[in-house]
Parts: structure tokens; sequence; C-alpha cells
């Protein structure tokens, strides 16, 4: 009886030694690997100089997660922004983000692109909001990266410069 639990142990170490080696040399699973995560919440700036940190404040938790990710997430203090990266307990990579709202108000962000007298902000998807009665400080960053807020068939309540 004894040598059958020895062959069956042995049996059982060896399977679970081949299966472990397998994993270690495999390539990662690409299904795993394109998983993003996303958080929708407000950036704030904490700490002091020489060393503030970014961190997001999810609108379903009280838990800030510090950003790690482009320096241009500072400018975006008190906005409520969407990354997309990978979360790791409380530190989140960014791959991309979205400012959706300012002051409680929706909000777009886009590159500027003045085409035949009209300023238009260009979304990450491609598509072009002609601005109504944009400032003369809007019309001088054409190329660049901002959010306005409000609605777009209106003059914006408010704007800024992501880049």
């Amino acid at each position: 009886m004894s040598s059958m639990w020895l062959a069956l142990a042995v049996a059982c170490a060896v399977a679970c030694q081949g299966h472990q080696a397998g994993s270690a040399g495999s390539a990662p699973d690409p299904a795993r690997a394109a998983q993003s995560d996303t958080v929708i919440g407000t950036i704030q700036i904490v700490g002091t100089d020489p060393f503030p940190r970014t961190v997001i404040l999810p609108g379903y938790s009280g838990i800030a997660l510090h950003l790690i990710g482009p320096p241009t997430l500072q400018r975006l203090n008190g906005l409520q922004v969407q990354v997309v990266g990978r979360q790791a307990g409380e530190q989140f990579t960014v791959k991309s983000f979205e400012v959706v709202s300012a002051n409680g108000q929706p909000a777009t962000d886009g590159r500027l692109v003045m085409d035949g007298g009209t300023l238009y902000i260009v979304t990450q998807d491609g598509a072009r909001h002609p601005l109504v009665s944009p400032s003369p400080n809007l019309r001088s960053r054409v190329g660049q990266r901002v959010w306005v807020s409000g609605p777009l068939d209106r003059e914006p309540i408010a704007y800024g410069y992501i880049e």
C-alpha cells in the first residue's frame, strides 16, 4: 500500500514540476497583456516641492492612487480625468488619459486645429468640433492639446492647456 502512495506522490511531484517549468518558460498571455485598467476621478497634487506627487481620487473610493505617467498630468490639478493603464496596489501607471469634466461641467480634451479661419478641437477619436467664439489665447495655441469645458455649441466656459 505504501509503495502505491509513494508512486502517486512521485507522479504528482513530476507533473507539478513539469507544469511549473512550462509556465516559467512560456510566453506571456497576450490577452492578459492587452488588458487595461480604467479609473475616473479627480487629479490632485499632494506633497511639497521638491517631491510633489500626482494622485487620482476615484469617484467610487476615497483611496488615492499614486499616478505614474507623463508630467502633463500635473497640469490637471482639480479636474476630473479618465486614466487608462495598469493598477498595482495603490499605484497606477498611466498609458493614456482624457479630461472629462472641469468644475462640474463636461469637458472636451483634444488638439487645436485651424481650418479656414475656424478653430476646431480634435478629440482622440478624430472627431472635429468647431469652437464658438474662442479666445485669442486659444487661437494662439493651434497644434497644442487642450481641454475646454461646457457645451461645444456655445463659447467655452473654461479651458486649460495640457501640452
